[in-house]
């Protein structure tokens, strides 16, 4: 590979960030939803209900998105919509509910599976570093609009 490659944070972080999320599609493959939908799942129940504003924010995705991700899940019978004036809240159908212990149980291995394959290499203290790298980038991003 070419050196430049290599000294690029864009082109590594963007090769890391590839091969995780075919990992995370593969595994999420047999309930038939992406990752990103599982997870938004996990968010609803934690929550209990949430406004479409608050899961863009909190999964610093666009609102466009949140639409889009809302409207799939809904169709599956994942999610209810409850409005409120010009309010909308979004809680668990109970199909999602029953969908959870599947969709844990996939997370779990799956973060297994991520860190066998990186744990040699990094350590606890540097996913913390990760993260932050994640957040600062994601503030500067939100700063800049």
């Amino acid at each position: 590979m070419q050196e430049y490659l290599y000294d690029s944070f864009y082109f590594t972080l963007s090769r890391l960030n590839r091969n995780i999320t075919r990992i995370a599609d593969e595994s999420f493959k047999p309930i038939g939803i992406p990752p990103s939908y599982g997870y938004l799942l996990l968010l609803i129940n934690e929550w209990k209900e949430l406004s479409p504003t608050k899961i863009s924010e909190t999964l610093d995705i666009k609102p466009s998105t949140t639409t889009r991700f809302l409207d799939k899940l809904q169709k599956l019978g994942y999610i209810t919509r409850r409005t409120e004036g010009k309010y909308s809240y979004i809680s668990l159908s109970p199909l999602g509910m029953s969908k959870l212990p599947e969709i844990q149980g996939i997370i779990e291995t799956l973060e297994f599976k991520i860190t066998k394959m990186i744990t040699a290499k990094v350590s606890e203290r540097q996913k913390v570093v990760f993260t932050e790298i994640a957040d600062r980038v994601s503030e500067k991003v939100k700063e800049a609009k």
